[in-house]
């Protein structure tokens, strides 16, 4: 085939995500408190005023607003949640980041917090505990397997593939990791973010 053939712009197409416009982004804070025996970090339960996994354990954070990066997203959402001044958020690192089955990425960041006196916002969290880091390090998770199965529609063309109703779809399989921390447990994303900051870190179990 003639090169000449290919149109100009085909051949100057810059390679973009299928479906971009529907991904969406996120991002949180992993706070660290100093306390008088060592490093801890902060989680907040989530209220029940809120529609989204009301009484789960979370790090502060949030949706990325328009022209916002994600590390001002997560200093913004824990200015608000924790009723800190900015001043008080030290950068350390960005940690690794998630994309989720609902097609939203999630950037983790770690900030030092300091001066903190335990405030929130009752209009988003219920109440904040924070967990030693030698022991979220020395913690290994328990990991449970799900699998999600694809269920199509009643007005899906059946006839139009190969099996028709009785076609094997794939069946999707995902890691469930547990944190317990006296009475609170973790679990979902926040476990697989804090699993991932910990192996980063270090961890110490064996």
């Amino acid at each position: 085939m003639n090169r000449e053939q290919i149109p100009a712009h085909i051949a100057e197409h810059t390679a973009q995500l299928i479906d971009g416009e529907s991904y969406r982004s996120s991002a949180v804070c992993i706070p660290l408190i100093e306390k008088e025996d060592g490093l801890h970090v902060l989680f907040e339960v989530r209220s029940g005023k809120i529609a989204s996994q009301p009484g789960d354990v979370c790090f502060p954070g949030g949706m990325c607003e328009k022209g916002e990066s994600p590390v001002e997203t997560a200093a913004r959402e824990t200015v608000e949640e924790l009723m800190v001044l900015p001043s008080m958020l030290n950068f350390v690192a960005p940690s690794d980041y998630i994309l989720a089955a609902s097609r939203l990425y999630i950037y983790p960041f770690v900030f030092l917090l300091e001066g903190y006196q335990g405030s929130f916002s009752a209009d988003e969290v219920a109440e904040i505990f924070t967990v030693p880091l030698k022991d979220i390090l020395a913690q290994k998770p328990e990991s449970y397997l799900v699998d999600t199965l694809v269920s199509p529609r009643e007005d899906f063309p059946f006839e139009r593939i190969v099996g028709g109703r009785d076609y094997k779809w794939r069946v999707r399989t995902e890691q469930e990791l547990f944190y317990r921390f006296g009475e609170h447990t973790i679990w979902g994303l926040t476990a697989r973010l804090l699993h991932a900051f910990a192996e980063n870190w270090g961890v110490t179990y064996e």
